[in-house]
């Protein structure tokens, strides 16, 4: 397939209905736990009403009154946990409408084709070879809604971006454009999982930022039943955490009490399964350094009376052997980068989106799609290297990245009585795209072209083939193994030449 497609589109955001589905399924979970918590404590009461023969009127009349007041705040968390059913359904038929807007978008093409040429070849097997599902239509990429509707997924990849990077403990910068670009078009809180992403949000920065695991462990306590289900480590590195932080704040008697009933049953083998294999070594790693811990810290009250020479020869042996160093490591901010790492992979396992951030994904295949040799040549070609752009290159004051004479090798195209568009070489995107893999393109428009040492692409046969004008020139230059660039006139040796395609 070389051109997009609806069936395309809807493949690539599949996620935006895996999420609100799972939420919808953990909604009805909560609804059926909690209409059964109402229904037993009701029953209770009932019975206890009936049974009590001995309580007085008042009394009963008492236990009726608490019993219709628990039913009004059961049917007030009940109409809560329905509104948000309701939500989550809006939000999977708002962008199946919004889908269903790409019909409007299509082009029709010919499907006719003859079963064979007027060169006598079989067309059947191209024709099924190419054809597309019954269902699916090309889009027209000319169609302007469609630029729109394009535009309009750009915001909500940045926004999501905005969502999930978000640093700030006060607010989020991502929820604040939602709201924003929100008033203009009141259907985008409905293409996008705002709240989950803000939660995801706040629960990684709690961990990373204020190391705190309030947040995760109310999180794991709301998915305890999926995590056990995919052999979750979660667990373990949340009371590993809590165990080391009761170690920093000089709690040691509780520290070891929290590793007896909270971290000692991870030593046992027969605890894991098999596919746990590697959940099981690396506890038990950790759970050694956990006990070296422990020695390190009663061996560090002593290091002020090492100078002295009081402590004894065994003990200055540990404290500088190599792994004695090691455990310091141990209360670093490493566990904390670790369990957010495990948070992370377990959210994006349990809700089927993406690791990486889409935005980014996006981008690196489109640019990578567009990425040349001849990017990224500003400062090596010749024709870039003007007294004024010296002077702004030696100047310590920052570009204006939106000034039009920074995008790309300008200078060249100026010549040409162009404008570089070219996103690759724009400075918006240059560090983003600079470790990115080049287009593995097979075929140019023009023939065998080659990239010359200063940055300019020509036609590898317009560089070996003189004019009548340079004919002598030219021939001289191919007798010493060079050629010479059309615009510039500078001389390059043929070995130093590079083909832009690989074929």
């Amino acid at each position: 397939m070389s051109e997009p497609t609806i069936n395309f589109h809807i493949q690539t955001k599949i996620t935006q209905f895996k999420v609100p589905t799972e939420l919808i399924r953990k909604n009805f979970k909560t609804i059926q736990k909690l209409i059964e918590k109402q229904k037993k404590a009701t029953e209770d009461d009932i019975r206890k009403i009936k049974n009590s023969s001995k309580l007085s009127t008042q009394l009963k009349l008492a236990l009726v009154r608490k019993n219709i007041k628990s039913f009004e705040q059961f049917n007030l968390k009940l109409q809560s946990l329905i509104n948000k059913d309701q939500t989550y359904a809006s939000r999977i038929l708002a962008r199946l409408e919004n889908f269903k807007e790409l019909e409007e978008f299509t082009v029709n093409r010919n499907k006719s084709y003859t079963e064979y040429g007027s060169d006598g070849i079989d067309k059947r097997d191209i024709r099924n070879e190419g054809a597309l599902d019954e269902d699916d239509q090309n889009l027209d990429l000319h169609h302007m809604n469609l630029i729109n509707w394009y535009r309009e997924q750009t915001n909500l990849l940045i926004i999501e971006y905005l969502i999930k990077s978000n640093s700030r403990r006060d607010s989020n910068i991502g929820i604040q454009l939602l709201k924003c670009m929100s008033k203009t078009n009141p259907k985008l809180t409905k293409l996008i999982d705002y709240d989950l992403l803000d939660n995801f949000n706040k629960i990684y920065v709690s961990i990373v930022k204020e190391h705190d695991i309030s947040l995760v462990i109310s999180w794991f306590n709301e998915n305890r039943a999926f995590l056990k289900k995919v052999n979750s480590n979660l667990e373990f590195e949340i009371n590993y955490c809590k165990f080391l932080s009761l170690v920093e704040k000089g709690e040691v008697t509780e520290a070891i009490k929290f590793s007896k009933e909270n971290l000692s049953c991870y030593g046992n083998m027969e605890n894991y399964q098999e596919q746990e294999k590697e959940n099981l070594e690396e506890n038990l790693r950790k759970l050694k350094e956990i006990g070296g811990l422990l020695i390190y810290l009663a061996i560090g009250g002593k290091q002020t009376s090492m100078e002295n020479s009081s402590v004894p020869f065994s003990t200055r042996m540990i404290t500088h052997s190599p792994r004695y160093k090691e455990y310091e490591k141990v209360l670093s901010n490493e566990r904390w980068d670790s369990l957010s790492k495990c948070f992370i992979d377990n959210f994006v396992n349990l809700y089927g989106i993406s690791r990486n951030h889409p935005l980014f994904i996006y981008l690196s295949a489109g640019l990578s799609s567009l990425k040349t040799k001849s990017c990224y040549c500003n400062t090596e070609n010749s024709v870039f290297k003007t007294d004024e752009s010296n002077s702004i290159s030696e100047s310590h004051e920052p570009l204006i990245l939106t000034d039009k004479k920074y995008r790309g090798p300008n200078y060249y195209y100026k010549l040409l009585k162009k404008i570089n568009h070219c996103p690759v070489c724009s400075p918006e995107l240059y560090k983003l795209s600079r470790n990115l893999p080049y287009a593995q393109l097979i075929t140019s428009i023009f023939n065998n072209p080659f990239k010359l040492p200063n940055g300019n692409i020509y036609p590898f046969d317009k560089l070996l083939v003189p004019s009548e004008k340079y004919l002598s020139e030219k021939n001289d230059l191919l007798r010493m193994g060079k050629v010479k660039d059309p615009l510039t006139k500078e001389e390059f040796s043929i070995d130093e030449c590079v083909r832009v395609y690989p074929a």
